[in-house]
């Protein structure tokens, strides 16, 4: 039987025997690979500084397997591309002889007398050869394992500061980690790379990495997820103080009202705070319940009404005005037209904007933030101003609540000139505003 392949197999082999020997250890660009050479990219994060965590999503940690990474050739000392093509050719010369010589093995020991020596010497070769490969291989997973550990370095080295100790010292047990391997990864490179307990070694810290990026990860997520609760825990908290400085206005108003009180009066304090409530919507619309006990007059509705600083100016201004707002019907609520409020009633708190026109046919119901101009629905706008009741109505844009009327005489007198825009009002502060009333 003829193989037409035996006739080249004389050429692929005497080829990488004598480019072996030519070659020996000093020469890089042939095709022949170094077996005692070492072009390894050394790692030293012995220096590592303690490095804070990064964000749940800051390190990108991509799976990689055993064997070489993509693009690997990108990064190692190849002087040429002819080197890589070299490479290649030899690989697979390799490749050809590892597939043809157990063919030529088997021919080979039917041959009396010389089959016997003839197997053995395939033998022998497909063993260097096999022994070549392993040499290869377990040095560039090497050279990939190196540049593994120096990008997981870089990325910790870039990674912002640790939000707690408990975080600070998760990072450093992966920081002792990468330098645990990266002095494995040292030792390997003096061992002989051809052994098969190398290639375990490799393939050991390969897997090592996996499992510390994998709990890693897992870890970032939970403490991420922890984060999220804890801002909600402290925001719920900071309503909770909200609530308890209220309750304790309240309480040091009712004891400095004490002295005034009869015995009698004195023992129903606590069952009058029980009997019922009203409701202020402030200028920023958030809802605040009242007992009914600090509504006997304005003052005291005054005192009972906790506000924030941008609110507490405009009431120190008198730049405000409290009404019963039912839509179409908005009622006011003055120190002269004070009286005792129903349980359930729903006051609104709201800043007072100026705002001068020449013409009252020209008004509209625009408004003062967004600018968008709002259909009244109820009428002419004339008509509510000269019946000075007006109406309140939500902005179809931002949704904030406003009436614009005509100010009274009595008004003018008891509140003050104000400018919204004023410099001592903030962007931020305004933004705050849900609340206002219109007076031209």
């Amino acid at each position: 039987m003829h193989f037409p392949w035996v006739k080249d197999l004389g050429k692929v082999i005497p080829l990488r025997l004598r480019r072996s020997k030519k070659t020996g250890r000093t020469q890089q660009n042939s095709t022949t690979i170094d077996l005692e050479g070492d072009s390894s990219i050394p790692v030293d994060i012995s220096s590592l500084p303690h490095l804070p965590a990064p964000p749940s999503n800051s390190l990108q940690v991509q799976p990689i397997s055993v064997t070489r990474e993509p693009g690997l050739e990108a990064y190692t000392n190849v002087p040429s591309a002819r080197y890589s093509e070299g490479v290649s050719l030899a690989r697979e010369a390799s490749d050809m002889a590892q597939v043809a010589l157990p063919f030529v093995q088997t021919i080979a020991g039917a041959i009396p007398l010389v089959g016997g020596p003839m197997r053995a010497a395939i033998g022998g070769l497909l063993t260097g050869l096999q022994t070549i490969d392993i040499h290869n291989q377990n040095k560039a997973d090497l050279n990939s394992l190196t540049l593994r550990l120096n990008r997981l370095s870089h990325n910790l080295c870039n990674a912002p500061r640790a939000r707690d100790p408990v975080e600070q010292s998760r990072r450093d047990s992966f920081v002792r980690m990468l330098q645990d391997t990266s002095a494995q990864v040292t030792m390997l490179r003096e061992r002989y790379l051809a052994s098969t307990s190398v290639t375990q070694a490799i393939a050991g810290c390969f897997i090592e990495i996996d499992r510390y990026l994998a709990e890693y990860l897992v870890w970032s997520s939970q403490m991420q997820s922890q984060h999220d609760i804890h801002e909600e825990l402290m925001i719920l908290r900071r309503q909770q103080e909200d609530h308890q400085k209220l309750l304790i206005t309240m309480q040091s108003l009712m004891i400095r009202a004490q002295p005034s009180m009869g015995p009698t009066a004195l023992q129903l304090t606590g069952i009058v705070t029980l009997v019922g409530c009203v409701t202020l919507v402030d200028a920023t619309g958030h809802n605040h319940a009242i007992p009914l006990n600090f509504c006997t007059s304005f003052q005291s509705y005054l005192n009972a009404i906790p506000l924030k600083h941008i609110q507490r100016r405009y009431v120190e201004e008198g730049q405000y005005d409290l009404c019963i707002d039912e839509g179409t019907q908005v009622t006011p609520l003055t120190s002269h037209e004070w009286s005792s409020m129903p349980a359930d009633t729903k006051i609104v708190m709201r800043i007072i904007i100026q705002q001068e026109t020449t013409s009252f046919s020209d008004v509209d119901y625009q408004c003062h933030f967004c600018g968008a101009v709002n259909p009244l629905g109820v009428g002419s706008v004339m008509y509510s101003l000269q019946q000075q009741a007006g109406c309140s109505i939500d902005c179809r844009i931002c949704k904030r609540r406003f009436q614009i009327s005509r100010e009274r005489a009595s008004s003018k007198q008891n509140t003050q000139s104000s400018n919204i825009d004023s410099n001592n009002t903030t962007d931020a502060e305004m933004r705050l505003i849900r609340n206002f009333h219109v007076q031209l």
